[in-house]
C-alpha cells in the first residue's frame, strides 16, 4: 500500500483552476506535505489555498498511508477532518462536525437495514 491524499474543489472557483493549471498543482503538492498557503511557516492536516483570484477554491489534507483510516465532513464550504489526528483547536467545530458524521452514520445504518429486508423478501420470494 503507497500513500493517499484526499482533496475538494469549490466549484465555482473551478475557472481559476483552469486558468492557472500549474498553480493548481503546486498548491496540491504543498497540501500533500501539509504545508499552510503561506509556505513554510507550518504543517496542518488540512490546508486551504487561493488559485488565481479566488480565494479558497481548494482544501487538501496532508497525506497518509492508505492503511490509515480518515474520516472528512465535506461541508460549509471546507474539508473538515474527524478522528485522531485532527489538529484543530476550535472545540465548538469539532463537536459540530462529529454531530454531523454521528447523524451520517445513522442515515446510513438505516438504509442499509432497509436495503437487507429489502433483499431477505426477493430471496423469500
Amino acid at each position: 500500500m503507497g500513500y493517499m491524499t484526499t482533496l475538494t474543489i469549490l466549484n465555482d472557483g473551478f475557472s481559476q483552476i483552469q486558468k492557472y493549471p500549474k498553480e493548481f498543482i503546486n498548491k496540491i503538492s504543498e497540501g500533500m506535505d501539509g504545508f499552510n498557503r503561506f509556505g513554510l511557516s507550518g504543517r496542518n492536516n488540512i490546508n486551504d489555498y487561493g488559485i488565481g483570484n479566488h480565494a479558497n477554491v481548494l482544501q487538501v489534507a496532508q497525506s497518509h498511508h492508505a492503511d490509515d483510516p480518515r474520516m472528512f465532513v465535506a461541508y460549509g464550504n471546507s474539508l473538515n477532518f474527524i478522528g485522531w489526528g485532527n489538529d484543530s483547536t476550535n472545540l465548538e467545530h469539532r463537536k459540530q462536525m462529529l454531530k454531523l458524521a454521528k447523524q451520517m452514520v445513522k442515515r446510513e445504518e438505516e438504509e442499509i437495514k432497509r436495503l437487507e429486508n429489502q433483499q431477505t423478501k426477493s430471496d423469500s420470494q
